[in-house]
């Protein structure tokens, strides 16, 4: 679907924001103008019925006295030789001519609704606003009169109406077409709408570059992950800006891409490895059996085969349980929290390791003072089985190989420390890597799978500990446990 694009939806929003304020905005500007070009057309009635309330007063002797000022400034009015009927007819042309002016002129009895005088032709359309009219009088009641004058403004199709009430039983309505003033107002409508169609495509164009642009470091990560994903392993995500939010986000595919190619990388050589330390045992297998079915041997020939092919086997054998016990740590497998004491531990692995110890001229001596921990008793115990036959075997005749456990600050501590040769600094990154050797030169046979490392640090982990070593070339290599002490 389109409108699942993240531009698309931000140009919904874009859309939606800037039409919902463009109209709100404009509207309140309608409402402002509309409200002022009527405050004008009110403004003019009322001027219009102050300067002709006194000729409304002539044609209409009914109506009361003429509202103060009616002939300016609320004087009386002057005393001149006209007679009452030059003046009657004076009033109608002055009203004729504020008819040409657009303003009409209507004067009606309350009593019987009769109208008095106009200056427009009598029509339905006058007995309507007549009705019109009383309905906006009804509230005031018909008698008494307003002790003081009265106005009513309203609207009635299109004429805009000022409704005055003085003293007695007659009303006048002065009436303004307001046609020509709604066209106006119906125009400027159109052009404000016109105005926010405009405005708000303008600012979807705007903001569809914006999110366009914004969004073209999302569509170069797209690319770059699906290269990454066929095969590019080696790939990585160009990185233009690292403060902008898309600049963090592609700092971290790019961490997350390089540590998967890592642990790729590790698979691979891992099982490689695995299938070369598997693949020298079998080929003793294969080679000395197709060898002694060949011809025939002495029994002494055939012994030898097949302890070699016993040998093999027990290799294969070694290497197979501790992968499998690799990949039962992998998977998490649970540690029994049985009570143990790593000097009891220490004091086994060095009793079991005394004669291979004997048999390397090596010398070792057991530290020990009670260091308790809770864990699996088997695995700790080929922990420190691993440390210390790693120190024998992979050091010249005559080390002397200390094993020590002690607690210190809550953690139990055992310490594996030998004077051998040492272990380059290059080296002692990785070196509780699986398959590592830190002496390439050193033959598989004696060096062990290089699998012995990688179980120590993986079982010491589970228990919650840490492992360190430290070594230099030619004074030896210490390792040191840690666990949290029970």
């Amino acid at each position: 679907m389109i409108f699942h694009s993240i531009r698309w939806r931000i140009l919904a929003w874009n859309f939606a924001l800037l039409a919902g304020t463009a109209a709100v905005l404009l509207v309140a500007f309608y409402r402002h103008e509309r409200a002022n070009r009527y405050q004008e057309v009110d403004l003019r009635l009322r001027q219009m019925m102050t300067t002709n309330m006194g000729a409304v007063s002539e044609v209409a002797p009914g109506l009361g006295a003429p509202r103060p000022g009616a002939n300016g400034g609320g004087q009386p009015r002057p005393r001149t030789s006209e007679t009452p009927s030059q003046r009657k007819i004076k009033a109608e042309q002055t009203l004729r001519d504020l008819a040409q002016q657009g303003c009409q002129v209507l004067v009606v009895a309350l009593v019987d609704a009769k109208v008095a005088f106009t200056t427009a032709p009598a029509t339905e359309a006058t007995a309507a606003l007549v009705s019109a009219c009383l309905a906006q009088l009804e509230p005031m009641g018909e008698e008494p009169g307003p002790v003081r004058p009265t106005d009513v403004m309203f609207t009635l199709d299109n004429r805009r109406i000022l409704l005055h009430r003085p003293p007695g039983q007659m009303f006048v309505a002065f009436l303004l077409d307001t046609s020509a003033l709604e066209a106006d107002l119906r125009l400027l409508a159109w052009k404000l709408l016109a105005a926010e169609l405009a405005l708000t495509v303008v600012g979807c164009a705007v903001g569809w570059a914006l999110a366009g642009r914004s969004l073209r470091p999302l569509d170069r990560i797209a690319v770059d992950a699906e290269g990454i994903a066929a095969g590019d392993f080696g790939r990585q995500i160009d990185v233009e800006d690292t403060e902008s939010e898309l600049g963090r986000l592609a700092v971290v595919l790019n961490d997350t891409f390089g540590r998967m190619n890592a642990a790729r990388e590790r698979v691979t050589q891992f099982t490689a490895d695995a299938s070369h330390e598997l693949r020298t045992p079998l080929t003793v297998i294969l080679s000395d059996s197709q060898g002694a079915l060949r011809q025939e041997r002495t029994p002494a020939e055939y012994r030898a085969t097949l302890e070699a092919i016993q040998l093999s086997a027990l290799r294969m054998k070694a290497i197979s349980d501790a992968l499998l016990e690799l990949a039962q740590g992998d998977v998490g497998r649970p540690v029994a929290p049985d009570d143990c004491d790593l000097a009891d531990l220490a004091d086994e692995a060095v009793a079991l390791l005394g004669r291979l110890a004997r048999e390397h001229e090596a010398k070792l001596v057991a530290q020990l003072e009670g260091a308790p921990v809770k864990g699996d008793a088997a695995r700790l115990g080929r922990v420190i089985l691993n440390l210390i036959v790693n120190a024998i075997l992979h050091n010249a005749a005559g080390v002397t190989v200390t094993v020590s456990t002690a607690t210190s600050a809550g953690r139990a501590i055992l310490t594996v420390a030998d004077d051998g040769r040492g272990i380059a600094a290059a080296d002692l990154p990785r070196i509780f890597e699986r398959f590592h050797r830190a002496d390439p030169s050193r033959s598989r046979h004696t060096g062990g799978a290089g699998l012995g490392l990688a179980i120590v640090k993986q079982a010491v982990e589970v228990h919650g500990g840490t492992i360190a070593v430290t070594s230099e070339l030619g004074r030896g290599t210490t390792f040191v446990v840690s666990l949290p002490a029970a």
